[in-house]
């Protein structure tokens, strides 16, 4: 991944597009309620998406829109609002997963005919490959819609719904204004990677979520990063003070070690933290984590300032800890 990639990927959690297109959740016509969760959750800025463990005007975007996600009449708000935007998938999307089963479709088609042809059943012409192409298309537009669209969204996280990440972001046109590279070592206390159970310097969570009921594109529901005090070639990072710019990838719960990975009781009470409810459809967890002693590239950007570095996979062949 190069840096420019990087640093967008990192850049691009503001939804100033989606924010402005939907219908605000208005608290005070609400009120607090009466009933709240037994454990502690997350306020969600109506804004931009950012979660934050307290209230004050939004880090990210200025705004003291929150939604108390400890009452359950406003998460219960959310929830309509968000099943309601999920039946309305973004057109780009959808001519994605079009275009991917017409290349499936057309491989098909085309393969088939010489298949045929090679038999001697039948010969090689452009209505067969056509018949047989247009065919395949639709079987695969039809019954594997919702796996293409899987596997077009898992590629990176787009959009996510809410998100919290060290501010401010990375400007997506900036400039590497320097760099190290050089193994990973932890200042404080390691974190434990919350879907994974694994111990590490830092670590990027991503949830994406599908319903049946749902139009057939899945999508990103939460974005989360978190890390311990760290340092690179003698710079010194602070507890969640760096932005992760790594592959994240599905967490597959294959023989989970007790004591190491996440329980079914404690997903439920991690996504009920932020507004979300296990009950109402799969929800596939991806995680990266930064792993003590290992050599990464630590980037910090041009713009803006006060922007906190990145910390990407170290380019191979590069070691040491060279400024340039």
């Amino acid at each position: 991944m190069s840096y420019d990639n990087s640093l967008n990927a990192v850049s691009h959690f503001h939804r100033e597009s989606l924010g402005s297109r939907r219908s605000s959740i208005r608290t005070y016509q609400l009120g607090p309620g009466t009933s709240r969760e037994s454990f502690p959750c997350m306020f969600l800025c109506d804004g931009c998406g950012y979660l934050c463990k307290t209230d004050p005007p939004c880090p990210s975007c200025g705004r003291k829109a929150w939604i108390d996600l400890g009452y359950w009449n406003h998460a219960e708000a959310l929830r309509a609002r968000e099943e309601d935007e999920r039946r309305h998938p973004p057109e780009r999307l959808k001519w994605q997963v079009r275009l991917a089963a017409l290349q499936a479709g057309g491989a098909v088609g085309i393969g088939g005919a010489a298949g045929l042809a090679l038999a001697g059943l039948a010969t090689v012409g452009a209505p067969l490959a056509l018949a047989l192409g247009a065919g395949a298309t639709l079987l695969t537009y039809t019954f594997g819609r919702r796996k293409i669209a899987w596997s077009i969204m898992s590629r990176h996280v787009q959009t996510p719904t809410r998100w919290h990440a060290p501010l401010p972001l990375a400007d997506p046109k900036a400039t590497p204004a320097s760099r190290v590279v050089g193994p990973v070592r932890p200042t404080g206390p390691l974190l434990r990677a919350p879907f994974s159970g694994r111990p590490c310097v830092a670590y990027d969570l991503g949830v994406m979520f599908d319903a049946p009921g749902d139009a057939w594109p899945p999508i990103w529901v939460l974005r989360e990063m978190h890390s311990c005090a760290f340092e690179v070639a003698g710079q010194t990072i602070a507890a969640d003070g760096v932005s992760l710019a790594l592959p994240i990838k599905p967490v597959v719960p294959i023989m989970p070690v007790i004591g190491t990975s996440m329980t079914a009781e404690e997903k439920q009470k991690f996504l009920r933290e932020r507004g979300l409810f296990l009950v109402d459809g799969q929800f596939d967890l991806f995680e990266a984590i930064v792993e003590p002693e290992l050599t990464y590239e630590l980037v910090w950007p041009s713009a803006p300032g006060g922007a906190p570095p990145v910390l990407r996979s170290a380019p191979q062949g590069r070691a040491g800890n060279p400024y340039r």
